[in-house]
């Protein structure tokens, strides 16, 4: 017989099963995509109904291609972070997931950050709220959505509420509810949290909090019908998919490094004790993720999406290659041009916290060209890294890079130069789900831990070695793309608060208006 983990990886827009072998080899795969609604500008939400069913459907396929010698020791599951999901007291969903990108909270992290409760929150969970935290959106929901606040019986995650659908446990673990839940040095439940934000009422909403490599119960009757795995397989607790892919792509010991270039760009140290500092920029989180085992992490909103926008609206190139053949011969700093990757209609998150930051070019030309544009957009993402390493209390002397990002030789060597750091890109492809597996093998007693599973199923594809002289650029240029976008900061607020003017004088057109206006209103004004 031949003994198979399978990791399930439920990301923001596609959800994978996927099969490994104990060395680490991924034998069969099976994916779909997960629709993101949008029913409001700015909001993000997935029927909770319809990701469990498409990932029954994924691990329906995957348990076809088993053959009869395969042995499904375990099921791990991993998933996208943050947001809120909520089922009630029959294990129903209670309204869509509002998702981690969700930006209608984003009045309430303001309100936070000037009445300080969002320091006094970090001082204890080690994060900063953001509008897709799960207690920020609570809050909104309590106050917007009383009715579902009411019905809500629990508040989870999206791995949870698979694991709940595969195996009737309501769990959660110290992972993915560090924000904003869990106490940083204990890695236990924080009442206190609740009560700095005024809603002590969440408490009975937690699940049981089960460490991540701990089986939380076993496939059930009807979980077994709908994905063709065998009833009484054991499933493992699991952690958020930014530490399981981690240690899926290599990163175990302490010191070393991950990066997943993606939807998001996530950016993590691998740490032996919860880190001691005083940093509060951004969304530095403190993972309690296992037994003398934290990962530090910030994660920016958007990384590979500005790529994708960049080459189907300003270059409209379909081939990904003949763009890189342009744009490597251009000098960094793309000769003066600056961008600043904040694409996402909720802001930034990471190295700072700004609901109204967008995405913005400085310092064009009429000598730019296209590809300059591309550029640029190349090294603002590098640069979004760098920013986000430079605010982690430990330099990653290696760093593992995983994610779309990874494909690109030299993007790949971009980032090395400008992290000044060994660039590793490993083995495989399926990171997220491979860190699930290994969890579930080592709940199930296959490795002896966390370090040593990673150190057996984990091979290096290539990496990249820094250029002295590139780093120094980029440290050069890193000082004037920070400074540009710090000196953004106010325009940013007043952008919105004129777009609200103009909205409303756009409603209250059609009311005649006197003409009288003073100099300073006119084109040439006294």
């Amino acid at each position: 017989m031949v003994k198979v983990l399978i990791g399930i990886d439920a990301g923001t827009t596609v959800i994978k099963s996927v099969a490994f072998t104990l060395d680490g080899e991924e034998i069969y795969q099976s994916s779909v995509e997960n629709a993101v609604h949008r029913p409001e500008s700015g909001w993000a939400e997935q029927s909770m109904v319809t990701t469990w069913k498409k990932t029954a459907q994924t691990l329906s396929e995957v348990a076809d291609a088993l053959d009869d010698e395969d042995d499904v020791v375990a099921l791990g599951v991993t998933g996208q972070g943050d947001g809120c999901w909520l089922v009630d007291d029959d294990g129903d969903p209670v309204r869509p997931a509002i998702l981690w990108s969700d930006g209608r909270a984003n009045s309430y992290v303001q309100q936070w950050q000037e009445e300080g409760i969002t320091d006094t929150v970090y001082d204890i969970c080690g994060g900063t709220q953001f509008p897709g935290s799960s207690l920020v959106i609570l809050q909104w929901l309590k106050e917007n959505e009383p009715e579902q606040y009411e019905a809500a019986d629990t508040v989870f995650y999206c791995k949870d509420w698979l694991k709940y659908k595969l195996t009737g446990e309501l769990t959660t673990d110290p992972s993915d509810a560090s924000l904003p839940y869990i106490d940083a040095e204990t890695a236990e439940y924080s009442d206190e949290v609740l009560e700095v934000v005024n809603m002590p009422d969440v408490r009975e909403m937690r699940p049981d909090l089960i460490p991540g490599t701990n089986v939380v119960g076993q496939l059930t009757q009807n979980a077994a019908v709908e994905t063709g795995l065998p009833q009484g397989t054991p499933v493992i607790s699991g952690f958020i998919d930014i530490a399981a892919s981690a240690f899926g792509s290599g990163a175990a010991n302490p010191g070393e490094g991950s990066s997943i270039v993606g939807t998001t760009a996530v950016n993590q140290t691998i740490l032996a004790e919860p880190p001691n500092d005083d940093e509060q920029a951004g969304i530095l989180l403190t993972l309690g993720v296992e037994d003398g085992v934290w990962t530090k992490f910030m994660s920016s909103m958007t990384g590979t999406p500005n790529l994708d926008w960049a080459i189907e609206e300003v270059m409209d190139k379909s081939s990904f290659n003949l763009v890189e053949e342009e744009v490597e011969s251009i000098p960094i700093g793309s000769e003066g041009l600056i961008y600043h990757p904040y694409l996402s209609s909720a802001g930034e998150r990471a190295p700072f916290v700004n609901p109204n930051a967008r995405a913005q070019f400085m310092g064009l030309n009429q000598e730019h060209t296209q590809a300059h544009l591309v550029r640029a957009v190349y090294e603002g993402i590098s640069l979004a890294m760098l920013d986000c390493y430079k605010h982690l209390p430990q330099n990653a002397d290696e760093v593992y890079l995983s994610g779309g990002g990874a494909n690109s030789d030299f993007w790949c060597q971009m980032f090395a130069n400008c992290l000044n750091a060994i660039v590793v890109v490993p083995k495989g492809s399926e990171f997220g789900a491979k860190g699930a597996a290994l969890l579930a093998g080592v709940g199930t007693g296959e490795y002896t831990d966390l370090e040593s599973a990673v150190e057996a199923t984990s091979s290096v594809e290539q990496s990249f070695e820094p250029d002295p002289e590139k780093v120094r650029q980029f440290r050069r240029w890193y000082d004037v793309y920070t400074d540009a976008y710090e000196a953004t900061f106010e325009v940013w607020d007043e952008r919105v608060k004129a777009l609200e003017d103009l909205r409303y004088m756009s409603s209250d057109s059609s009311r005649p208006s006197k003409k009288t206006v003073t100099g300073k209103d006119t084109v040439g004004g006294n």
